[in-house]
């Protein structure tokens, strides 16, 4: 018996050492789980933080392109009320707050062409 006695002690032994080597194994595992567990929520904190940036650079986006609009529909309208005032005093014939030796001499612009002086005289300086 003492073969067998020492025969099944040497099967625990072995055992032991299996089991030692498996919780070795699951130990490293738990440590590269949470490793990855950490790096998953870095990156998800990472990708809120980078999301509401962004929500907030579309809506500056948005305001700004608003704004570009808005001064774009401006400009183009008071260009137009310009280019209506610009031809009504051609087709008069008067220069707005022109010299008067200029005034006596007649319309300054007789065809379309000279109709771009027009905005020469009437743009502010």
């Amino acid at each position: 018996m003492t073969q067998q006695g020492a025969a099944l002690q040497n099967y625990n032994n072995e055992l032991v050492k299996c089991i030692e080597e498996l919780c070795q194994k699951r130990e490293e595992l738990c440590r590269q789980i949470q490793q990855e567990e950490d790096e998953k929520q870095r990156l998800q904190n990472e990708v809120r933080q980078l999301t509401e940036k962004l929500a907030r650079v579309n809506e500056n986006l948005a305001r700004k392109i608003a704004s570009r609009n808005e001064f774009d529909r401006t400009i183009a309208e008071t260009e137009a009320a310009y280019l209506k005032v610009g031809l009504g005093a051609c087709m008069l014939g008067q220069v707005p707050e022109g010299p008067t030796d200029r005034q006596a001499e007649g319309p300054l612009w007789s065809d379309r062409a000279a109709a771009s002086v027009a905005w020469t005289v009437l743009l502010p300086a």
